[in-house]
């Protein structure tokens, strides 16, 4: 009688071993699962900020592009305003340089912000 308790309380040893262990593997498997989904995710927002940079740069590309686009018409128009007003052809290139470093300033401070 001994001999079948003591082999008894060895089966219900083990099986109460092998109940933590099941339960253990299935809070390993939820916790895999849960790293494989954060995993997932992560590698879904570094796309969509890879994206989102690319368009960034782009429309600053694009602004940039506009504005020396404007600079460029604001010299040309402002040249042909002083040949038509008669200004002398050595004070010309001073006065368009100035504006051209004005308009440059002031285009570049609005990319800093």
């Amino acid at each position: 009688m001994k001999l079948f308790n003591w082999s008894n309380k060895k089966d219900q040893q083990d099986k109460e071993i092998q109940t933590q262990v099941d339960y253990l593997q299935t809070e390993n498997d939820q916790l895999l699962n849960q790293v494989e989904s954060l995993k997932l995710d992560l590698s879904e927002f570094k796309e969509e900020n890879e994206r989102l940079k690319e368009a960034l740069n782009r429309s600053q590309f694009r602004r940039g592009l506009i504005k020396m686009g404007i600079g460029m018409a604001i010299l040309v128009v402002s040249y042909i305003l002083l040949v038509l007003v008669g200004e002398r052809n050595t004070n010309l290139p001073w006065i368009l340089l100035i504006e051209a470093a004005f308009i440059f300033f002031m285009l570049n401070r609005g990319e800093s912000k």
